[in-house]
Parts: structure tokens; sequence; C-alpha cells
């Protein structure tokens, strides 16, 4: 107790915080109580001085804060509670003794009777007026804590509400009002209000709407939305508040525009639905005039978009008074709902007008209401609709009717399940050949078939309403147009074949029995000749039309049949025109691409079948062309085909289980290593066909074919049982095979793409060819001055591939690789080269090593690499003195930046700067491009944060509009994609800088930019006059 008593003494004089942690300690180890701590106190908390009894308050105070939970016993808590509840009457005393009970309010020890006092007290005794805005923050609080914890003691105390009332009244902080919103929230909810309903709507309701804006950097990070959404709550938590709010409400959106309104509508959707169909039936009219007027004479689309919400809402509680009824005539349906309709009725008197389009919006919140309201306007639009369209003096007005039966069709769609969708379901059935019959109608008149296509569109999308015979009379009329001889869709196409692609997923027959041989019976035998472009548009717009519908299984299997048989006529011939024949075969594999990529997306199943259906008549096709006398004039070894039918390839091999793989891929390697031909490859190519395309006299076009091999081996999933006895030897055959002067850079680079998928799937099985193979290849190519140069600039490449199938696994040897690619940049040859492939490394971009094809990809191991390989180079590229050497290190900045995140460069930006400067003299235009790139970047976060005056930007000023400059201009060395970026970069300094920083510089650039104006290519020119615009508003 002594020591307790000279703690307490201590800390009242010197107020020091090792003092207070002793006491708190003291607390915890249980040698001295609470009730010791305020009886050693006593003197303090009695003296005359209000400064002294303050100190002893809020020592007690803190302690208690700080001290473990269970140190407060109950005995404490009570004796505390009393203590404080007297210190509250105090003004000297008031502010630690708030806290303190806020701490007791939150314990376990803290009871009932404590929360009625405590409740009592503060409501009697606390003015807020003459309190600060953080102890009304304390008040709050704790009275907030009191409702979440004993609700029902203070429930039961009939002087706390009309105590709430007078304390609560008049805050403004909005800290505060959050917790005040809530608590009479829970008031409205749990009290009975009977007797202060007007009381406690004025003090709530007061603050409606919400004007307040935030300051910058808020450290509460309190929001507008936070606080309206508090108030809407509060608003909506009882319907006693409807006859007082409402009326409040209407005349806020009579008097008022802009964000009041919308808040408002908003508020008044929330609150419907609580006040109940009694209290909106008896301002329902006011309120259907008011939304009236903001849906048909809005100020703006989200006001009209809230109004009808909010009208949606009243007719939503109105018709949940009626019961529900079977039919839907009026007698079952309220008076408003019937003005409603009604009065949408008079406005589509007249379709073409803009009212006519606000009336739908109407009629689509009807539908959005209870099954009732929603069979009641159906039935009575729908029909109003029709007889207007066969009306003979409406005939004009054709185009817009079918607009508006469109919109209802579409709001039908958009029900999805639910009781009004049912109820709109048996109306349509009932009313489907009236509204077939019209829609199809509109189709035979040009100005009306957009409007007559969408609405056809939306009755095929809801389910359980068409027959497969009405879907297939459907699919018949587009047909026709479809079909045409004259381009009778013109740019309506992409609707036709929607609509058809939505049959084609619920009743594919139809389009499979009519749709796809009209469409493959208009795909020519043979590739157009070179002039006939009409012909050509005609294939391609088939093709478009067939890419669209095939997706479907059954649909998909035709399409591959079918092209892949004319695939077999066009590449099985000597062609009249190699080049079109190409182009005309190209189009076919792609679409065939094109919807598996599709199919791919939609997870079907049906994918890995055609491993055995369809990659064996590829391939044959592409074999029997590559072993043909003369190879070089088949379309299967065009260059431009190749790549597609390897897209094939991949999509299929990845979508296929590891066992089927295997299968494939051994039959494959067998094809391609032996000249075998065996398993699903048997019934298609001869059993020894002379395919030889990694020998070393073989042709080039038969070595081309190597990138089917490339498209099976690269998406392979790593369990996978491969076919090679000895993947060592596999992969060193190929590292000599892509150095070969025999193999093009296309082909070497489809060679390092099969190492680099090989190796980071299989590193198991490759230590010692990777500790010792691989290096010593490196030494005797790629570092050999010696060597050839394309052999040492193809090693580099394979290098490159396996470092990059190290590194993005996070491997420690590919940072050994790395080092080797540096030690190139002495090397006056290889330098540049090897500082490009930097980048290369770092970007990952060819899509070999990724997730999808099951590759093994650490996550941010490539971001980790690029944070340690920026200032290896920047610092290589200061501390070289030779110039050649420096260039390298510039190449390997220029290409490496690209693949650098924001994050890691940004801080380094003041050294970077004039180096990228320097890089933008490089003749490689691929690496000036990523340092535009990375500029521009730079100057939009700097724009985003309203200009600067300093920085890495405002330093190099001059540098970086000469050096842009330069580059907008056309010449041998500038293509279009450096010129748009460099234009880019100029024009957004000027939101970037300020003006005086820019105005120096503004007549040079407007007058420079000239070439850039005059260039031949209009997307130079567009860039060039959209940054001359900027300029020349550019002033102080």
């Amino acid at each position: 107790m002594e020591n307790c008593q000279e703690l307490v003494r201590t800390y009242v004089a010197t107020e020091e915080s090792d003092t207070l942690k002793e006491l708190v300690q003291n607390v915890d180890d249980q040698k001295i109580t609470l009730l010791h701590i305020v009886k050693s106190l006593g003197e303090y908390l009695t003296s005359e001085d209000g400064k002294i009894r303050e100190k002893g308050v809020r020592l007690l105070s803190s302690v208690i804060s700080l001290c473990k939970p269970e140190r407060v016993s109950k005995q404490s808590t009570r004796v505390l509670t009393t203590f404080y509840i007297e210190k509250i009457q105090d003004a000297d005393t008031i502010i630690p003794a708030l806290d303190g009970l806020l701490t007791l309010t939150s314990l376990p020890s803290f009871g009932t009777n404590e929360a009625t006092d405590t409740a009592r007290s503060i409501v009697s005794h606390i003015s807020m007026k003459s309190l600060v805005q953080s102890v009304r923050y304390v008040v709050f609080r704790i009275i907030d804590t009191l409702f979440a914890k004993h609700l029902t003691a203070l429930v039961s105390i009939h002087t706390f509400l009309p105590g709430y009332i007078k304390l609560a009244e008049g805050e403004k902080d909005p800290r505060n009002l959050l917790l005040a919103f809530n608590i009479a929230r829970i008031i409205a909810l749990e009290f009975d209000i009977t007797n202060y309903v007007d009381d406690l709507f004025d003090i709530t309701f007061c603050y409606f709407p919400i004007t307040f804006k935030p300051p910058p950097n808020d450290p509460y990070g309190i929001t507008t939305e936070d606080l309206k959404s508090a108030l809407g709550a509060c608003l909506s938590a009882t319907p006693r508040f409807g006859p007082l709010a409402l009326p409040l409400f209407l005349e806020k959106l009579s008097a008022t525009a802009g964000n009041t309104k919308r808040d408002t509508l908003r508020t008044m959707s929330l609150c419907l639905p609580i006040y109940g169909p009694a209290v909106a039936k008896s301002f329902a009219s006011q309120m259907w005039s008011s939304f009236k007027l903001e849906i048909f004479q809005p100020l703006d689309t989200e006001t009209a978009d809230k109004a009808v919400s909010a009208l949606t809402t009243l007719l939503l509680v109105l018709g949940e008074d009626k019961a529900l009824p079977s039919g839907s005539t009026a007698e079952n349906i309220d008076g408003l709902t019937e003005e409603v309709v009604t009065e949408c009725l008079r406005v589509l008197r007249e379709p073409e007008k803009n009212q006519a389009q606000h009336a739908i919006k109407i009629i689509n919140a009807c539908l959005n209401t209870t099954p009732a309201i929603c069979a009641y306007t159906l039935n009575r639009i729908v029909p109003f609709l029709l007889k207007q369209f066969h009306d003979p003096d409406e005939a004009a007005h054709r185009d817009p009717i079918l607009a508006a039966l469109r919109d209802v069709l579409h709001a039908v769609h958009e029900l999805k399940e639910g009781p009004c969708f049912q109820a709109s379901i048996t109306f349509l059935e009932a009313n489907k050949d009236a509204t077939l019959a019209v829609l199809i109608s509109g189709l035979n008149a040009k100005v009306s078939r957009g409007s007559a296509l969408s609405g056809l569109l939306q009755v095929s999308c809801v389910r359980g309403v068409l027959s497969d015979e009405e879907m297939a009379f459907i699919v018949h009329s587009v047909n026709e147009l479809l079909g045409s001889e004259k381009d009778e869709l013109e740019d309506l196409r992409p609707i036709a074949l929607e609509t058809l692609n939505v049959i084609s997923a619920i009743s594919p027959k139809a389009i499979e029995e009519t749709t796809l041989p009209m469409l493959f019976a208009a795909l020519p035998d043979k590739a157009p000749p070179r002039d006939a472009d009409e012909e050509r548009g005609k294939y391609w717009a088939v093709l478009s039309a067939l890419t669209a519908l095939c997706e479907a299984p059954t649909l998909f299997e035709i399409l591959v049949i079918r092209l892949s048989t004319k695939l077999e006529i066009i590449c099985g011939s000597v062609p009249a025109d190699r080049e079109y024949t190409a182009a005309y075969a190209c189009a076919l594999l792609q679409t065939i691409s094109n919807v598996l990529a599709r199919k791919l997306d939609a997870g079907h199943a049906d994918v890995p079948k055609y491993l055995d259906r369809l990659l064996p008549i590829l391939l044959s096709i592409v074999v029997k062309a590559a072993t043909s006398p003369i190879p070089k004039i088949q379309v299967a070894t065009h260059p431009n085909v190749l790549p597609v039918v390897a897209s094939i390839f991949s999509m299929v091999v990845r979508a296929t289980p590891a066992s089927k793989q295997a299968v494939f891929i051994d039959s494959l390697s067998k094809l391609f290593y032996e000249s075998h031909v065996e398993g699903i490859l048997t019934s298609k190519l001869p059993t020894q066909c002379g395919f030889h395309p990694f020998d070393e006299n073989t042709l080039s076009e038969q070595r081309s074919t190597v990138v089917l091999l490339a498209a099976s081996i690269i998406p392979l999933r790593s369990e996978t049982i491969l076919p090679f006895e000895d993947l060592t030897k596999t992969l060193s055959s190929l590292v000599e095979w892509c150095i070969s002067d025999r193999t093009s850079d296309v082909q070497c680079i489809t060679g390092t793409q099969i190492i680099s998928s090989l190796v980071n799937k299989h590193l198991d099985k490759l230590k010692l060819w990777l500790d010792e193979y691989l290096p010593n290849f490196w030494q005797e190519t790629a570092y050999n001055p010696r060597q050839v140069r394309q052999v040492r600039f193809r090693a580099l490449q394979v290098w490159v591939a396996v470092t990059r199938a190290l590194v993005v696994q996070g491997h420690k040897k590919g940072d050994e690789y790395i080092d080797s690619v540096f030690s190139l940049f002495e090397d006056p040859l290889a330098g540049r080269a090897a500082g490009k492939t930097i980048g290369d490394i770092a970007l990952n971009s060819d899509g070999v090593l990724t997730k999808k094809n099951g590759a093994t990809v650490r996550l941010f191991a490539l971001q980790k690499l690029c944070a340690r390989l920026l200032p290896r180079v920047v610092s290589g590229y200061k501390e070289s003195k030779e110039s050649q050497i420096q260039d390298a290190y510039l190449v390997a900045l220029a290409s490496l930046i690209k693949a650098v995140p924001k994050a890691t460069y940004v801080e380094h930006l003041s050294v970077l700067m004039p180096i990228l400067l320097r890089g933008l003299t490089l003749e490689d235009t691929e690496l000036r491009i990523n340092i535009f790139e990375t500029i521009i970047q730079v100057a939009k976060d700097v724009a985003d944060l309203s200009g600067t005056s300093t920085g890495p930007l405002a330093e190099h000023v001059g540098s970086l509009i000469k050096a842009a400059l330069f580059n907008s201009r056309l010449s041998g060395e500038t293509i279009p994609g450096v010129q748009i970026r460099a234009l880019q970069l100029l024009a957004i300094l000027p939101s970037a800088l300020r003006y005086d920083i820019l105005h120096p510089y503004k007549n040079e650039v407007i007058r420079k930019l000239g070439s850039a104006l005059d260039d031949r290519r209009r997307v130079v020119r567009k860039e060039a006059v959209d940054c001359r615009s900027v300029w020349f508003q550019l002033k102080g």
C-alpha cells in the first residue's frame, strides 16, 4: 500500500509515463488493487484545486484502460461506476471520468445495474453544448456500448429517451453523427417511441440531405456516403416516421435540384418498404406526380433512373397490399398502377417522340414489382403496341413501335427467375403468335429491320417461351437475310448472328439443319482470284458467321468436319496463286482456332476429343505438303499457315488429360525424330513418309514444321510422361539444331521455346546438363570471339531461353546464367545483343512459360529479378569507362525498363532519366518505344498530382522536348510506333508541368509539329493534331 501511495504521489507530481506503467504492472501482478489506488488518490480526488482533481481521476482512468480486464472485479466495477457517475457532475473531472466510464462499459464485469445508473446519469447531468467534439464523441461511444451490451436494461428506463433526445440535439461533427444516427436507429427499432416520434424525427431529419464533404487527408476517413447510409438507415428504421418524412421528401423534390434530388429519391426508395402501403397510399398521388416530372422531364439520366427506382418501390409497396390474384384485371390492381400504365399508353400513342423512351422505362419498372402488376402491365402494353403496328395510319412509325416492344421483351428477359418472371412467361406463351408475327413482319422493311431483329433476339433469350418449331421459323427468317445475294443486313449482321447464336445454345438442331448448310454452301472450294475482292469479302462474312454460331459441341463437330475437308481439298493440289490460296486456308484455320478459344474459355468438355479427330488431319496436310517434290509452292508449308495450325495444336493439347497427352506426344515424336508413323496418325499417313525435319540436309519447309512439335510439347503437363529415352540428349540435339546455319531465325526461336519448356518442367533430370554441357557450350559459342557471328547470336538465344526457364521459378542457377550474359557486355560484337536479352529474360513475353501451359512459375519471381537487375544495370552504365560497354548497359536498361514494375523504378527516376534520354537516340525502335512508354507513364503520374515544378521531368524538360520532337518526325530510322509515342509524350507534358516551365518551348513545339501534321499516315496526323491542340491551349 505504501508503494502504491508513493507511485500515486510521484505521478501526480511528474505525470511520468514510467510511473503509470509501474502502477499498471502492479495491478496486473495483483500486488495492489484498483481500490488501493482509489484510496491512495483520496486527498487528490477531494482537493479544492480542480487541476489536481482532474489529474487524480485521469490517473485512475488510465490505469483501468491499461490493466488486464480480469483485474477489474465486479465489486471494483460497482464502486468505480458510482465514483465516475459522481465525477461527471464536476466540470473539472468530467473528461477523465467519461474516459473511465467508456472503459468500464466494455468490461464483462459491468452489469445491468451499472448500465442503468450510467445511462440515467449521462442523460441527466451531461450538457453536450459545453463539451468539445472529442468529449462528445466519448459520450456517444458510451451510449453506443451500452446499447450493444445492455439494451434491454436501457429500454426499461422511461427517462432515457427524452433525455437522449435533448442530449443529441444540435450535434454537427460527422464522426459523432455516425454514432448518433446508429443510436437513433436502435431507439426507433427497440424503444417505445409513441410519445416522442416527432422529437426523434426532428433530431434526425434535420440533417437531410447530407452536404458534408470530407476535408483533404481526413484522419478519420469518414465519407459523405458513410453519413448518407447511416442517416438513411435511421430514417427507414420505423414506419412511424412515414407521415412526417414523406411530405418533407416531396418538398425537397420540388424545391431542389441536382444531388439533393438524387439523395431524396434514393432515400425514398429505401424508406417506402418500411413505411408500408397504408402510409404510401396517403401520398401516392403526390409521389407519382413528382416522379413523373423527374422521369419525363429529366435534369440528367442519373436523376431519372433514381426516380424510376423510387416509382418501382412505390408500386411494389402498394402492390403488396393486395392478395396475389390469379388474373390481372383492373379490380386486382391499385388505382395508382392503373393511372401509371394509362399515362404510359397515352405517351406511346406517339412512339417516335422522345417521351416514349421514358414511358418504356416506367413500364419496365412496373414489370419489376409484383406478379399481378407485371401481368396487368403486359396485358395492356403489348396488345396496344401490336395494334399500333398493324394500324395503317402508323405505318411510318413501325420502327419506334417495334423498338418499344423490343425494350419490353428485354425487360422480361432481365427479370430472370422469380414470381414476376413466371407471370411474364405465362403472358408471352399466350401472346407469342401475335408477337412473333409482328417481329417477323418487321424484318421485311429495311427501316424496321434492326428493331425487329433485336426483338427476336430478346424473345429468343426468354427460355421456355418458344418451341423448337417456332425457333426454327425465326432461324429460317434470319437465314433469308443472311444468305441473300444483296447484303440485306449490312451493319445488322452482329445482331442477326447473336440471335442465331442464342437459339443454337437452346435448340442447335434448327441451326444445324438450315443455317450451317447454307453457310457451308457459300464457301468456295478454291480461293477467289487476286482481283475478286467481293468474293473474298463474302467468304470472310461466312466464316465470321460460322465463328459466331458453332460453339455448341454438335455444331463445332460439324464445323471441324466441313472445314477440315475443305482444307484437304485446297491444300491437296498445287495452287494457281499460292499467296491468296494460303490466305483462304488461314481464314479457314483461324475460324476453327477462334471457336476453339471460345470453347476453352467456356470450359467445354468436348475439346480433348479433337486430339484424335482434328490434329491428325491437319498434321497429315502439313507433312504431305512438306514431303512433296516441290514443297515451296505448297499451301500448307506457307509461313502464314503453319502458326495458325500450331495454335490449334496448342489449344487442343492443353485441354487434354496427361494420359492422352503422353500417347499423342509419343506418336508425334516418332514421326518427327524417326519418320515413323504409328498410333492415331496411321490412318492419315503412310508408315514411312520421308519426313526428317531434324536432319542436317533436309529442306527448310520440313524444318519449319517443327513449330507443330513445339505447339504440342509446350502445353504438356509436368506429369505427362515424355517419349524421350534421354532428355539431355534430346535437348543437346535441339541446341545443335538451333545454331545450325541451315536453321532459319524463326525455326531457331521455335527450337529455343521447346528447350525452355522442357527445362522448366523437368529441372530435376537436368542437373548435369545445366552444370556441364551448357556452360561448355557457352564458352565454345556465345563467349568465343573467334566463333561465327550467327552461331554466337543463336547460342545467346538458347542461353536466354534456358535462363528464363530457371528465373521464372526462382532457381538460383538462373542468377549464375544471367552473370554470364553480363560478362558478354565487354564483347564489341555481341555486347549490345547481350544487353537486349536482359529485358527478354525479365519480360517473359513469348507466352511459353505460363501457368496455362503447365509451366512452373513462382509468384513475384520476375518482379524480384527486376529489383535486382535495375540497380546493377544503372551502376554498370555509370561505372563503365568504355563507350562500347556503356552502350551495352544502355541497351540493357532500355529493354529492361518495360519489365520493371513502376514501384521499383520510380525511386531511381532522378538517376534513370538522363540515361533514358540518351536511350532515345538508339537505332532499335523497339527500345525507343519502351523508353517513351515509361516516360509517358511517369508524366501521367505527375499529371494525376496536378503537375509539379520539381522532379526529373521538370529538370530535363528541354532534353525531353528535343528528343520527342526529333522522334516525331518521319525518317529512315523512325517508325509510326515511335512517332505516335513521341507525340503522346509531348501532349501530356502540359498537364504534368507548370506553364512557366513549358512556356519557353511553346513556339518551337508548335512550329516543329508541322512535320508530323503532314505525315502520310492518318494515325500519326491524328496524334499530331491532338498534341498541337494541347500546346495551343497552354496558357499561364
